[in-house]
């Protein structure tokens, strides 16, 4: 019997990829969005991260339908680009309820599943939650707070037998770029910073490594019998990560200053 595959956010980007070359790989994959994604052949559910009572509704469903779930990766994720004290009340919030609160509800709602066949689960993260990126300093706090979910959650459901990793994808060519909000206001004294900043976001994402290479990473991780606490998607992200954790931080801030400060 092939592996069941919980993929929230498999509408778009990495979720997407993920979803179809899982799906067409012989699993049983089940894929969660807001959106139904277009051509699909596996079960999908809608499901808004942001509805907590919608998260419960699904989550009974799945556990109807699939008593057993193998693994659970979360791949949903949303950011917003601009100045910390230009970003909304409400626009932080949305950050936080899809990349974490949204991702918590989802994990406490299929345990049940996982724990009746020692489940793993894929938290996507990104190396931008390991090393903060100015003027997307929202969605690097959330991102960071997702791998130290991952770091708890090993401790907390080991006695389960229950696997956690987050995976880390730096610049990825995915759509990700054109669904960020940025707050770009003309007479901000952050205008000029806050463009050029986005600006080279945008051009590293569009000039980033395929979807397809996060898959390969994920999947891998994900056949391994104990999975690591973390994995850097690409080389030279996992030097950068690595440099940004034995640096002096002042290093480590005029590097990313001079890149998108």
């Amino acid at each position: 019997m092939s592996k069941v595959i919980l993929i929230s956010g498999a509408s778009s980007g990495i979720g997407k990829e993920i979803a179809n070359t899982m799906h067409n790989e012989g699993y049983t994959v089940i894929g969660l969005s807001r959106k139904k994604p277009t051509d699909i052949n596996y079960k999908y559910y809608e499901c808004d991260l942001t509805n907590q009572e919608q998260i419960k509704s699904v989550t009974n469903q799945i556990k109807q339908g699939y008593p057993k779930i193998d693994v659970l990766i979360n791949c949903a994720g949303v950011g917003t680009g601009g100045a910390i004290e230009e970003v909304s009340y409400e626009d932080l919030k949305w950050v936080y309820e899809v990349n974490l609160f949204g991702t918590i509800e989802l994990i406490k709602g299929i345990l049940p599943s996982l724990k009746n066949h020692q489940g793993k689960i894929i938290n996507i993260g990104s190396v931008a939650g390991a090393i903060t990126i100015p003027y997307q300093t929202s969605y690097s706090m959330s991102k960071s707070s997702v791998g130290i979910l991952t770091e708890g959650l090993r401790i907390e459901l080991k006695q389960f037998n229950i696997d956690v990793c987050t995976v880390l994808p730096g610049d990825t060519k995915t759509s990700f770029t054109t669904n960020r909000k940025t707050i770009l206001i003309e007479d901000s004294p952050y205008y000029d910073n806050v463009k050029r900043s986005i600006e080279k976001m945008e051009k590293d994402e569009q000039n980033g490594v395929d979807p397809s290479k996060v898959v390969k990473v994920v999947t891998k991780v994900m056949n391994k019998k104990k999975m690591p606490i973390q994995v850097t998607v690409g080389l030279d992200y996992k030097f950068l990560v690595f440099l940004s954790k034995i640096l002096p931080k002042r290093v480590v801030e005029f590097i990313i200053t001079k890149m998108y400060g």
